[in-house]
C-alpha cells in the first residue's frame, strides 16, 4: 500500500509540474510584451523549463526505482484484491464465500498493470485535460451498487447521489465487485435494474464493475475528473493508487462510512476475542492509510472525526452523516398501534447479534408483563438463525419489505438493541422521522446528538431495555412527545435540508 501510494504520489507531482510549464507559457503569451522583453523573459523561461526537466528526469529516476524494488513487485493488485476479501467489513460483511471468489477468477497483478510513466505530451494531456463539458464530472466507487431499500449505508450514498445529481455533477459510479461477482438480487440483469435504473435516474451517465473496467475508464477517460467519491475502506484501499496514477489532478474524498476498526473492535471486546482484535487493528491500519492518502475524509459523526485526527493530526476531515428525505405527509398518531418493530439488514453482523439477544434475553423480560406483545423483524438477507426466530412465541420474522413505511405506521416501539457498531444507525434516524419512537442502546444511539428522554430511550442491560420497552408501550403521553420531538430533531438535522450545505463545502473546487 505505502509503495502504491508512494508512486502515485510521484505522478501526481510530475503533472503539477507540467501543468506549471504549461502556465508559464501561457502567461508569456498573454502578456504581449516587446520583443526585447520576450527575449529576456524568454531566456528566464527557458531555464526555468530547464529546471522543470531536471526535476522531471530525477522523479523519473526514483519511479524506476520502485518499479524495480522487490517491495513493488511484492505488493502488487492481487494483494489489494485479498485485502477485498479479508477486509469486507462493509455493507457486504457475512459474504465471505464472495470475496474470496474474486482473486479466484482470473483477476490477477498481470491483468491489471499499473500504467507506465506518461511520456511528456502524455503528461500535459492528464494535467491539462482537453475542452470538455462545464458540467463537473464525479467518480463514485462503492463495494456494488447501493442497495438503497436494503442497507443503512447504502440508503446514505443514494441519497448523496440524488444530492449531487440535483447539483449539477455528472457522475460515474464504479462498483469493485465485478458482475460475476455480485451478491443477492445484484447477481442477476433482472435484480440489478431497480438498482441501476435509480442511479441513471439521479444523474449517473456510466456504470462500471470491477477492477478491470474501473481501470479502463480512469485510463481512457480519467483525465475529465474533478472528484472521486471512494466509500468504504476496502474500496479506497485498492482504488486511491489507481486513481491518483491515472487521474493525478483529481480530487480524492475517502468516505470511511463508519469507523470499521471500531466496530470490530467492540465486537472483539464483547466477545473476549483476541484474534478480532488483531484484525481490528488491521483494519485500523488500511483505514489510516487510506486516510493519510486522500485529499479530505469523510466521517459520519463528530465524535469519529474527532477520534481520527487524534490518529492523524494532519488530516482534513469534513463530517457528512446520514441524510434523510424528510416525508412532507404527518406521520398518524399513537391510535391503533401496537407492537415492537425492528429492521436492519443482515449482511450486517451487528443486526443479527441484535435480534438474537433482544428474542433470548430482553423479549421474556416483556413478555412477563405484557404477554401479547409481539416483535416483528424486517430486514434483508437473513440467514437460517434469524428466520428461525419466527418458531419463538411472539416472534414474527417478515423479511425482506420494499415499502417500510406501512411497517412503521402500525408499530408502537422501534427497537435498536445493538451491542457493537459504529457510527449513525440508519433505523434509528429513519424510524424518529416518521414518528415512530425508539428504544436503543448507547450504541444504538450514537452520533445523533439524541437526548434520552427527549428524543429516545437509551438502556444497556436487559432489564432496563426491557423497562424503558414497556414504558414506551404503556405512556401515551410519553410516547407522543417522544414521537413528535424525535421527528422534529432528524428534521433539524439530518434532512436533505440540512445537510446539503455541508455536502457543497465538501464538493468545493
Amino acid at each position: 500500500m505505502v509503495v502504491s501510494l508512494r508512486e502515485a504520489s510521484l505522478r501526481r507531482q510530475v503533472a503539477h509540474l507540467m501543468q506549471e510549464r504549461r502556465q508559464l507559457r501561457s502567461s508569456l503569451e498573454a502578456r504581449g510584451a516587446t520583443i526585447d522583453e520576450q527575449a529576456r523573459q524568454g531566456a528566464g523561461l527557458a531555464a526555468e523549463r530547464a529546471d522543470l526537466i531536471a526535476r522531471i528526469e530525477a522523479l523519473e529516476t526514483q519511479l524506476a526505482a520502485v518499479y524495480a524494488s522487490r517491495s513493488w513487485r511484492s505488493t502488487a493488485l492481487a494483494r489489494k484484491l485479498v485485502n477485498v476479501g479479508r477486509g469486507l467489513t462493509g455493507p457486504a460483511a457475512g459474504l465471505p464465500d464472495v470475496a474470496l471468489r474474486l482473486p479466484a477468477r482470473g483477476i490477477s497483478a498481470p491483468s491489471l498493470p499499473l500504467p507506465a510513466l506518461a511520456s511528456e505530451a502524455t503528461a500535459d494531456r492528464i494535467a491539462a485535460p482537453a475542452a470538455r463539458s462545464t458540467r463537473r464530472r464525479l467518480l463514485i466507487a462503492a463495494d456494488m451498487p447501493p442497495l438503497f431499500d436494503q442497507q443503512s449505508g447504502a440508503l446514505r450514498l443514494k441519497t448523496l447521489i440524488d444530492m449531487l445529481g440535483r447539483d449539477g455533477w455528472s457522475m460515474v459510479f464504479a462498483s469493485l465487485m465485478p458482475l460475476d461477482g455480485l451478491p443477492g438480487v445484484l447477481a442477476t440483469a433482472a435484480g440489478r435494474e431497480r438498482y441501476e435504473t435509480a442511479l441513471r435516474e439521479a444523474g449517473v451517465d456510466d456504470i462500471r464493475y470491477g477492477l478491470r473496467d474501473i481501470d479502463a475508464f480512469l485510463e481512457n477517460q480519467g483525465a475529465g475528473l474533478d472528484a472521486a467519491f471512494l466509500s468504504f475502506p476496502i474500496v479506497a484501499d485498492p482504488l486511491l493508487p489507481l486513481v491518483r496514477a491515472r487521474c493525478p489532478s483529481t480530487r480524492i474524498i475517502f468516505d470511511m462510512v463508519d469507523f470499521h476498526a471500531l466496530r470490530t473492535l467492540r465486537e472483539a471486546r464483547l466477545r473476549g476475542d483476541a484474534a478480532l482484535i488483531a484484525e481490528a487493528e488491521r483494519q485500523q491500519a488500511i483505514e489510516l492509510a487510506c486516510v493519510r492518502a486522500s485529499d479530505v475524509t469523510v466521517a459520519i459523526t463528530r465524535d469519529e472525526k474527532a477520534a481520527l485526527l487524534d490518529l492523524v493530526p494532519e488530516a482534513v476531515v469534513e463530517v457528512v452523516p446520514n441524510v434523510f428525505d424528510v416525508p412532507r405527509r404527518k406521520p398518524p398518531g399513537i391510535a391503533g398501534r401496537r407492537d415492537l418493530f425492528f429492521v436492519g439488514g443482515f449482511w450486517h453482523k451487528p443486526n443479527k447479534d441484535a435480534v438474537l439477544w433482544f428474542v433470548e434475553r430482553i423479549l421474556p423480560l416483556i413478555h412477563a408483563a405484557a404477554p401479547e406483545v409481539i416483535f416483528r423483524i424486517a430486514g434483508s438477507n437473513m440467514d437460517d438463525e434469524v428466520l428461525a426466530l419466527g418458531a419463538q412465541p411472539g416472534v414474527e420474522v417478515l423479511g425482506f419489505v420494499e415499502d417500510l413505511q406501512p411497517e412503521f405506521d402500525r408499530h408502537r416501539v422501534c427497537v435498536a438493541p445493538l451491542r457493537y457498531g459504529a457510527g449513525m444507525k440508519g433505523k434509528v434516524g429513519q424510524s424518529m422521522m416518521l414518528g415512530l419512537p425508539v428504544v436503543a442502546t448507547s450504541i444504538g444511539a450514537e452520533g445523533m446528538d439524541l437526548v434520552s428522554g427527549e428524543h429516545i430511550l437509551v438502556a444497556d442491560d436487559e432489564q432496563g431495555f426491557a423497562e424503558e420497552t414497556l414504558r414506551l408501550l404503556r405512556d401515551d403521553e410519553l410516547w407522543t412527545r417522544l414521537a413528535g420531538l424525535g421527528a422534529l430533531h432528524i428534521q433539524q438535522t439530518l434532512s436533505i435540508e440540512a445537510v446539503s450545505d455541508q455536502l457543497r463545502l465538501l464538493f468545493r473546487a
